[in-house]
């Protein structure tokens, strides 16, 4: 077939099996084709090698250019950049074995935890950068940041703009490589600009632990200010009966939210200033777990307890894929193993979700719940007792109780899902703040699961865990 002029388009279609695109433009430079033939040509190769729309587009433009007797170099190195995703279709200039990882979708990429990865990633995207400027602007994140997700969809986040995390850790990378360069003209000059005299990090020799009382605050609330005022002897008229009607066998959980509504301004103002002793004998229908969840939701709109048994419960089962594997975490997967699929196997993997939370923060599991009654002592925040365990076993109780400030707050918890609701709604009824060792599991509560916060004024390690159990 070297009569190339007298080609018909079956004969083209033969040689196109055989050949590339380069080969083809070869050709074409030597030889003059008739433009039907080439016709074939376009058609085959757009098909064979180029399937996307765009790309299709492009090759022809290109060999327009090409039949205008313009020089075929720029085709032929469109051809042979189009088969690399990192040489054609990306800017990115990443090592070998971080291009490994995103093709394969290493998990560690999105991972919580800082990994090996995660790092080469986040110094890949600052050598990118800061070859520009050691102080990218905010449209300098977002451009470079949303030109990564496109290119590689795996990296895109489950919540926000898709990328909040790592433009957070982004942000944090240029932050912690400019601390050092102080001799930098760059650092120097926007150190002198906007510098602020006596600002800064403030380091201490110790931290001060404030006492459990000076957690408490006063809950603001718009409705308190229209209530009407009731005079001292009606209030304490409707607290006795209130406590009358706690000491029936079923009492009127009706009749108690509308008596609760009433002396709510004088509650609220009574919670802040006394012990909780002092509370709940003033006010025992706090002891009903109906009732804090009610009050619960008077305070922010939010049913605790539904929130649990849904959005939680859809995140069990990656809480218990990423938690670690404490004895006691293993004791409750052996537990869920040995149980036949269905309600009672979803309720217990709900359960083992709540109590394997703190791992997932590296926090104190014992601020959450404990089995042993007798390690309570020191604990005076909310904290949920499983009593009566069985070989140790968290989900084999006989009891669940909540209790703070050595207080029992309730004791007839059906299970753990209700107690979590129960404890979280204390925190709120009671104006109680989170203990350090365990602040970040309750906030990831309070902002995932009960959406009661905003996600963009969060920690970035809540956004990666939340990230990490959406995959």
């Amino acid at each position: 077939m070297s009569d190339y002029t007298s080609w018909t388009p079956a004969e083209v279609c033969q040689w196109l099996e055989r050949n590339s695109l380069g080969e083809f433009s070869d050709v074409f430079m030597e030889h003059e084709i008739d433009g039907a033939t080439l016709g074939v040509f376009t058609e085959r190769m757009a098909e064979r090698l180029i399937p996307i729309i765009k790309k299709q587009v492009m090759f022809i433009s290109l060999l327009d250019k090409l039949k205008a007797g313009e020089s075929h170099k720029s085709l032929i190195e469109y051809t042979h950049g189009c088969g690399s995703k990192t040489q054609g279709s990306s800017h990115f200039a990443f090592p070998p074995l971080l291009l490994a990882a995103l093709e394969r979708r290493d998990p560690e990429l999105k991972s919580s935890k800082k990994s090996k990865i995660r790092t080469l990633l986040l110094q890949a995207l600052f050598d990118q950068l800061s070859s520009k400027t050691l102080y990218p602007s905010h449209n300098q994140y977002v451009q470079l940041l949303s030109s990564l997700i496109t290119i590689y969809p795996c990296l895109r986040e489950n919540f926000g703009s898709g990328f909040d995390a790592l433009h957070e850790s982004l942000k944090n990378k240029f932050k912690k490589e400019r601390r050092p360069l102080i001799s930098d003209d760059e650092v120097l000059r926007m150190r002198t600009k906007f510098a602020i005299p006596g600002s800064g990090r403030k380091r201490t020799s110790e931290v001060v632990q404030l006492q459990f009382k000076a957690g408490r605050r006063l809950a603001v609330n718009g409705a308190v200010a229209t209530e009407v005022c009731m005079e001292e002897r009606n209030i304490t008229e409707i607290v006795k009966t209130m406590a009358e009607e706690v000491k029936k066998v079923r009492p009127d959980m009706l009749f108690l939210q509308e008596q609760m509504t009433k002396t709510r301004g004088y509650r609220r103002t009574y919670i802040s200033s006394h012990s909780t002793r002092e509370i709940l004998m003033e006010f025992p229908c706090l002891k009903l777990p109906e009732i804090l969840l009610l009050e619960m939701k008077d305070l922010q709109h939010i049913d605790i307890d539904k929130q649990v048994t849904t959005v939680l419960s859809k995140m069990a089962p990656m809480i218990l894929l990423r938690a670690s594997r404490t004895a006691v975490i293993k004791r409750c997967l052996e537990t869920i193993e040995d149980c036949q699929e269905g309600p009672v196997k979803k309720g217990l993997q709900l359960e083992a979700a709540i109590l394997c939370l703190p791992s997932l923060f590296s926090e104190d599991s014992s601020l959450l719940f404990t089995a042993e009654e007798s390690d309570t002592l020191d604990i005076v925040t909310p904290q949920i007792i499983l009593s009566g365990c069985k070989e140790g076993v968290p989900l084999q109780y006989s009891l669940v109780k909540v209790t703070m400030d050595k207080e029992i707050m309730v004791d007839d918890c059906t299970d753990v899902s209700l107690a979590l609701g129960v404890l979280f709604s204390t925190y709120f009824v009671f104006g109680v703040e989170y203990p350090k060792g365990l602040k970040k599991t309750l906030t990831f509560l309070e902002a995932f699961v009960f959406k009661m916060k905003e996600e963009r004024f969060l920690p970035i390690t809540l956004k990666r865990v939340f990230n990490s159990l959406c995959e």
